[in-house]
C-alpha cells in the first residue's frame, strides 16, 4: 500500500493494495500534515476494499473522505463515529455506495464524487479533453475542462484548462443541454448522456450534496 500527498486535495491519497491498514501511515507519522488543525482529506483508490479499525485515530483533523470504490468497507467503530461526528467529515462517494449509507447510518455529510462527461483525443496529436463535472469542498459545482497533451509544458502544445461554474440548483434550474452547449465536446455529452443521469438522479436524491447532520 502506498500512501502520498493528496492530489487535488490537502491531505493524503492512499492506493496499491486492498486493505489500508495504521502501519501504512508510518512514514507520515512525525509529519504536521496529518494534524493539520484545517482539516485534512484522505483519498481511497478505488482498488481499496477495506480500512482497519480505528485507522482513523492516526488522522484527528480528518474532514473528508473520497471513497472511490463504491463497496469500500470503513469500520465505524464507536471511536471513529465520534471523530467523523466531532469534525463534521464529508464522505464523498458516488450515489447508492456504502459513501452515502454511512452518511445516512451516522449523521454524517455526503457529496458526490468529480463526474467525468467525457474524454477524447489522441494524447501524441492534439491531445486528450477530459470534461469533469467537479464539486468544491462547499458544495459548490464547476465544469472542468483540461486538455493534455505531450511535451513539458502543455501550454505550448495546445494544452491548457479552464472551468465555469454551475449554480448551486443547476440539476433543477438547467438541462444537461444547456450545460453542454457551454463544453467543448456539447454532442459527445449528450451523446454520452452522463451528465443528463447524473442530474436525474441529483432530483430523485434531492441534491448532490447531502447533509445528513440535521
Amino acid at each position: 500500500m502506498n500512501v502520498s500527498n493528496g492530489y487535488r486535495k490537502y491531505g493524503f491519497d492512499a492506493y496499491g493494495d486492498k486493505i489500508l491498514k495504521k502501519e501504512h501511515m508510518s512514514y507520515w507519522m512525525n509529519d504536521e500534515q496529518r494534524v493539520d488543525p484545517r482539516g485534512i482529506a484522505l483519498g481511497l483508490d478505488e482498488e481499496i476494499e477495506e480500512v482497519e479499525p480505528d485507522f482513523f485515530d492516526l488522522l484527528p483533523t480528518i474532514s473528508s473522505i473520497w471513497i472511490y470504490n463504491p463497496e469500500c468497507k470503513i469500520h465505524m467503530t464507536e471511536k471513529t463515529v465520534k471523530l467523523f461526528q466531532k469534525n463534521a467529515v464529508i464522505l464523498r462517494g458516488k450515489y447508492d455506495s456504502m459513501s452515502e449509507k454511512l452518511a445516512r447510518e451516522y449523521n454524517l455529510r455526503f457529496l458526490h464524487l468529480d463526474v467525468e462527461l467525457c474524454s477524447t483525443g489522441d494524447y501524441f496529436e492534439h491531445g486528450v479533453d477530459i470534461i469533469t463535472l467537479r464539486f468544491r469542498p462547499d458544495g459548490s459545482p464547476f465544469i472542468h475542462q483540461d486538455c493534455r497533451c505531450q511535451g513539458i509544458s502543455a501550454g505550448n502544445t495546445g494544452g491548457g484548462e479552464v472551468s465555469f461554474d454551475l449554480p448551486n440548483d443547476f440539476y433543477l434550474s438547467m438541462t444537461a443541454e444547456d450545460i453542454a452547449d457551454k463544453c467543448w465536446h456539447t454532442k459527445l455529452i449528450n451523446e454520452k448522456g452522463v451528465l443528463a443521469n447524473f442530474m436525474e438522479k441529483a432530483k430523485e436524491k434531492k441534491g448532490y450534496f447531502l447533509d445528513f447532520t440535521k
